[in-house]
């Protein structure tokens, strides 16, 4: 692991896909983050991967996930505990199909000076619309604070006390790592950097033809098109008493979302919306 101060960034690759290894230390190297790890994640197709994996059916929203969303949750908590296990005041984490903003080096640094403000920060856009709180500063860098769950974990900065309270919440857990990384709670303190720095590129298809040279990198294909035997298709969903909870706390909030949750939340400042990414992105990536 390097450690840079009492920080450290990480990046997360699979061993038998070195093509995504070659792209994240050319992408990182490109925007001068050179002191970083990587972390050779947990591999569903490996006999015994997951003999010990915390996955629970129905103690979270899920009954069942593909064993790859299990190992990379799995892959995912490993590095929390390298950072608690360090003392880290800070980690970035990046998973291996995600471009980077010119000026990411300087956010990330902000931050981790900043780590006490914070549990956790995604860095990255996602593929849904988000509800946000109004627009904030961290030391001096826009952020809105999440408000709903939101997709995506490809880029994110953890604290130490955010880093402490996920172990302790994920001794065992239901629900996707996104899902359960940005579950608003009372004491999770979670923010969106607005606009963001990072993006998946499986996401870039939101900016219309703007970044779709991209969208051909074949290294970049998701492993649930790779790899079908580990993300099989209609998984069960749970016995009849899980699956109407389920369905009726999704109708309560959708029901106070349209009746009166998004004209407060829009009235008081906030957003809701797809994520926007940074001008220095679009600048590095829109294609010349």
């Amino acid at each position: 692991m390097k450690v840079s101060g009492n920080s450290a960034i990480v990046y997360i690759n699979l061993d038998r896909v070195p093509e995504r290894r070659k792209f994240m230390e050319k992408e990182l190297n490109s925007v001068g983050l050179s002191n970083t790890s990587r972390f050779s994640a947990i591999d569903a197709k490996k006999e015994g991967a997951l003999n010990h994996a915390r996955f629970i059916s129905g103690a979270g929203d899920r009954w069942s996930l593909p064993k790859s969303a299990i190992a990379c949750f799995e892959s995912h908590r490993a590095v929390w505990q390298i950072a608690v296990d360090h003392g880290l005041e800070a980690i970035v984490v990046f998973e291996d199909d995600v471009l980077l903003s010119s000026d990411i080096g300087k956010i990330i640094l902000t931050f981790v000076e900043s780590s006490t403000q914070f549990d956790v920060i995604k860095l990255d856009i996602g593929g849904l619309q988000s509800k946000c709180d109004k627009l904030t500063e961290i030391s001096g860098l826009p952020v809105r604070k999440l408000l709903a769950r939101i997709d995506s974990a490809g880029a994110y900065i953890l604290s130490n006390s955010g880093a402490k309270k996920l172990l302790q919440r994920s001794k065992i857990y239901g629900d996707t790592l996104d899902d359960f990384l940005y579950t608003p709670l009372r004491d999770w303190r979670m923010y969106q950097l607005f606009p963001a720095a990072v993006a998946q590129v499986v996401y870039l298809n939101k900016f219309k033809d703007k970044f779709n040279h991209y969208m051909e990198n074949k290294v970049l294909e998701s492993e649930r098109e790779e790899a079908p035997e580990i993300n099989p298709q209609n998984l069960p969903k749970g016995p009849f008493w899980f699956r109407m909870r389920k369905e009726f706390r999704r109708m309560q909030k959708s029901l106070h979302w349209r009746l009166k949750g998004k004209t407060k939340l829009l009235q008081q400042g906030g957003y809701y919306g797809l994520i926007p990414i940074s001008k220095k992105f679009e600048v590095r990536f829109s294609k010349k």
